[in-house]
């Protein structure tokens, strides 16, 4: 049995699912991506995003820090920060029926494990978001227009950064109170992996659809996601080649539908994904 514990290393991780607006999008990509260009002024910023390239860009993502607060203040129950965070992944889920739930993104992010408490920080007044709503879609993928043909049941696209978890503890990452070897080790470092974008969605299943022979002949081609709250909150997601991995066929509500996975391939001149985020919300990722 032990007779003595030691603190060896901090880890921090953390997801944030909520309903999608244009704020978090745009937030989400820039994270989740990497490398962003911002463009615009009030009420419009545009915010483009697409995957670090690793020869110029390097494989850190950008850092932020996340705070918890519960009634912050002389009687605080929690105040901390999480310093250093980032976006292991995003997923954006959109689906049919009425109410909010029916566009929805999940955000998973890891720490470097540095915690500052109290945070010393005031939150600022809640933000007011811009809804994303699932009727706003709009979808084309392999130039089938599923949205006009109003065969779109529900669709999920996502990003994975796969980061490199245990090689953010080397040699000389750091403590969590700087010089003190018992306080235990933090990444100094949080880095990209096999990246890997993600593309799935159900339609239902008419006389002449395609999906079945783009599978069989392997067609490649552009998918493009796009969401609209108004002129200025948007987020429209591009997979510049696509093909389809697997499509089966099935039923949704007494219905003929087919299920297909994408996978998203890179293209000699685009890339493999982009996004390119509206909203009201400056200085994301800045």
């Amino acid at each position: 049995f032990a007779t003595q514990v030691f603190k060896t290393s901090w880890d921090v991780a953390g997801a944030i699912e909520k309903y999608l607006s244009s704020d978090i999008a745009a937030w989400a990509m820039a994270f989740g991506l990497g490398k962003v260009v911002k463009s615009g002024t009030t009420p419009n910023f545009t915010y483009t995003c697409t995957p670090l390239n690793p020869t110029t860009d390097g494989i850190e993502l950008p850092y932020f820090s996340f705070i918890e607060q519960i009634r912050p203040g002389g009687s605080s129950v929690i105040d901390r920060m999480a310093v250093g965070c980032a976006v292991e992944g995003w997923g954006i889920s959109i689906g049919s029926g009425p109410g909010r739930a029916n566009s929805k993104i999940n955000i998973e992010f890891v720490g470097s494990g540095k915690l500052t408490e109290p945070s010393a920080i005031t939150l600022p007044a809640a933000t007011a978001e811009k809804l994303l709503p699932s009727a706003s879609l709009t979808l084309s993928i392999n130039s089938v227009d599923y949205v006009t043909n109003k065969n779109i049941v529900s669709l999920e696209c996502g990003w994975k950064n796969n980061l490199r978890l245990d090689a953010g503890f080397f040699p000389g990452s750091g403590f969590q109170s700087t010089g003190d070897a018992t306080s235990g080790a933090i990444r100094g470092r949080l880095e990209c992996g096999n990246r890997q974008g993600s593309l799935k969605f159900v339609a239902r299943f008419a006389s002449g659809s395609t999906e079945l022979t783009s599978l069989k002949s392997q067609t490649t081609g552009t998918a493009v996601i796009a969401l609209q709250y108004d002129a200025n909150n948007k987020l429209t997601v591009t997979f510049h080649q696509v093909s389809f991995a697997a499509a089966e066929v099935g039923d949704t509500d007494g219905l003929v539908t087919v299920s297909v996975e994408c996978q998203p391939q890179y293209h000699a001149t685009n890339g493999v994904v982009s996004a390119v985020a509206q909203c009201n919300t400056d200085g994301i990722c800045q």
